[in-house]
């Protein structure tokens, strides 16, 4: 997988700087691939075309290397030495772009470079699993600073949400609702919510961008509530929290919601926020715990807990270092720690769960293996997701993975094992 992963990047990078360098009449990034991620770095405040393309391309050199830099122990000697052939390609380009001042000799260099670098791989038929998650390269740095600054205790609050009256307010959601009218621009609002649990219902609206919560930690700033669709509601709206508004990052905070295993779906968080970043935070319930409606997401040392389906949507996904704590379900139910939503081949959503763990909790260790756990079911068709160099210390069903009601083949899915360790890692009955 990290073959694909890094062969991925290469390929992409490559194409996106070689298709829009044909800009005339049109933006500068309207006929690219990934229009989207070209506009986040090209703005207008840079200079000609021609420095644009070479600080674009410098920003996919650097970012080659750093996955190179992390990626060595797990390369094929082959596939490492395609790849330093494809870092070589990208210099070059740059090389041209810095003492050319023909727009034909930039683009004939690109696409030359890009036929070289597809050539230095037996199989030019790359799946795009990984598209997505490779653009999140890019996309990451914005809010790299904030976590950051959040792990040292440097950031400065612009609002203070405290239950003893010590802040601004006694409320998230008084916050939230003040930060519309307090703040100017579009720069990142932060809310620091002080150690307590907080029973709200909280949605974060689409305008509301660049929105940061920071609590006191795992277990210790909890937001909380009870809603399930036993009450007659839709699943999304028994989501504790909702965040719709882009660029939304959360720091040590807990989302909560209590209700079941016996009340079916129960939505401790619901989030369709692009861009947004979830840094040591845990996501409690039981069915249908967490969310990732769509968009791209990241988390990162986070907590999940839960019994069916508890990681669903058909967002493009990323959980990394985190911990995935499967519990005891009802009598006569088994546990699908995901359930991915793809609707369609070309669609570049999907879940990675990288470098994590899947363990059980207490009760479910003392069924005794009586109770039957899978990583995931298809929610749609195409639904796609990967585990990648994790530890499963649970036993999982032989099969891995098990089919959705009414689907007796998987024959459109894409699920993938690579790396893994523990009792649950065997492949075997798949």
């Amino acid at each position: 997988m990290p073959n694909l992963h890094l062969i991925q990047f290469c390929c992409v990078t490559i194409f996106f700087f070689s298709t829009f360098c044909f800009c005339s009449n049109i933006s500068i990034c309207s006929q690219t691939p990934f229009t989207e991620l070209c506009n986040s770095i090209i703005d207008d405040g840079f200079g000609s075309h021609k420095s644009r393309i070479r600080l674009s391309m410098s920003q996919a050199r650097d970012t080659l290397k750093h996955v190179l830099a992390r990626s060595q122990s797990t390369l094929d000697a082959q596939t490492n030495t395609t790849l330093m052939d494809c870092l070589r390609l990208y210099i070059d380009v740059i090389n041209h772009i810095n003492h050319s001042t023909n727009i034909e000799k930039w683009v004939e260099a690109t696409t030359v470079n890009h036929s070289a670098c597809l050539t230095g791989f037996k199989n030019s038929n790359i799946s795009g699993l990984f598209v997505d998650l490779l653009a999140n390269n890019f996309y990451m740095t914005r809010n790299d600073r904030a976590i950051q600054s959040a792990k040292r205790g440097a950031t400065k609050a612009n609002l203070v949400v405290a239950q003893d009256g010590s802040g601004d307010f006694n409320t998230i959601t008084e916050a939230i609702e003040a930060s519309e009218n307090k703040r100017t621009g579009i720069r990142r609002f932060i809310i620091y919510v002080k150690a307590g649990i907080y029973k709200e219902n909280i949605i974060i609206k689409q305008s509301m961008i660049n929105l940061m919560l920071i609590g006191d930690g795992i277990d210790t700033t909890i937001i909380t509530n009870n809603k399930s669709v036993y009450e007659g509601i839709s699943t999304n709206s028994t989501a504790t929290v909702q965040v719709w508004g882009s660029a939304f990052v959360a720091v040590g905070i807990t989302f909560e919601n209590t209700d079941g295993p016996e009340k079916q779906q129960a939505i401790a968080l619901l989030s369709a926020s692009h861009l947004s970043v979830f840094y040591k935070c845990s996501f409690k319930g039981y069915q249908d715990t967490l969310c990732l409606l769509e968009n791209r997401q990241f988390y990162r040392e986070c907590d999940i807990y839960g019994t069916i389906d508890f990681i669903f949507g058909d967002a493009s996904a990323v959980l990394q270092k985190c911990n995935i704590y499967v519990r005891k379900p009802l009598h006569g139910q088994q546990n699908t720690i995901t359930a991915q939503g793809r609707t369609n081949s070309s669609s570049n959503t999907g879940f990675v769960i990288h470098n994590s763990r899947v363990i059980p909790t207490h009760d479910l260790a003392l069924t005794k293996g009586s109770v039957m756990t899978f990583l995931g079911r298809p929610w749609r068709d195409y639904s796609r997701v990967v585990y990648i160099k994790c530890y499963l210390n649970i036993l999982i069903d032989p099969a891995g993975w098990l089919p959705n009601i009414g689907n007796s083949a998987f024959d459109k899915v894409y699920y993938a094992e690579y790396m893994n360790q523990g009792k649950g890692a065997k492949t075997g009955g798949m």
